[in-house]
């Protein structure tokens, strides 16, 4: 890999957290962008450094991947170590902090939607107290987002929302087991 390669799994980054649906695993990270665009480009130390400090394929897309989940649309001057050693400490301890957030909430009704309104989730979500590992897990579990999209139809927000939870789906592995068993936890104490 060379830093030639940062840049072109930058691009294909870049389509698949955009506004199209382009699938970075489906085309198996392949885009329409040259080596050629590389050398044209005034921000290529940028994936210089990338290459140098990372070095292995997998951490390099895992460090792609954490920026692009704040700011999908990709803007290199956002990008940093702090994003990727956050979404590091979130997916390390991943089902930890599904329980936790969960707890947090307290509420069994985090997925209802009411005339209209955000789910508490969706607030919660908002509002930086429930991590977007926490959407996708409840959404690979218990697929919420389908009801979301009849429920909040005219809504603004949700589907930027929508779009982060099915673009991170593709890159994040979790313990869909042990967080099945968290969320049928979190379920009975509403009922005992």
């Amino acid at each position: 890999m060379q830093a030639v390669d940062v840049y072109l799994m930058y691009c294909a980054l870049k389509a698949h957290f955009g506004k199209g649906d382009y699938d970075y695993i489906k085309y198996g990270g392949k885009s329409s962008a040259t080596k050629d665009s590389f050398w044209k480009r005034t921000d290529r130390i940028f994936f210089v450094k990338i290459f140098r400090k990372y070095k292995r394929k997998e951490v390099i897309l895992d460090y792609l991947v954490s920026n692009f989940l704040v700011n999908t649309k990709g803007w290199l001057g956002d990008f940093n170590d702090e994003n990727y050693i956050e979404w590091k400490k979130r997916t390390q301890s991943m089902s930890y902090n599904f329980k936790e957030e969960l707890e947090r909430i307290g509420d069994l009704n985090i997925l209802g939607v009411t005339k209209g309104q955000h789910p508490l989730l969706l607030k919660e979500y908002l509002g930086k107290r429930v991590s977007i590992e926490t959407l996708v897990i409840l959404d690979d579990i218990s697929k919420f987002t389908k009801k979301w999209d009849k429920d909040l139809e005219n809504d603004v927000v949700w589907p930027k929302v929508k779009k982060l939870i099915k673009d991170y789906k593709k890159f994040l592995t979790y313990d869909k087991k042990k967080c099945t068993l968290i969320l049928n936890s979190f379920i009975n104490q509403f009922y005992s």
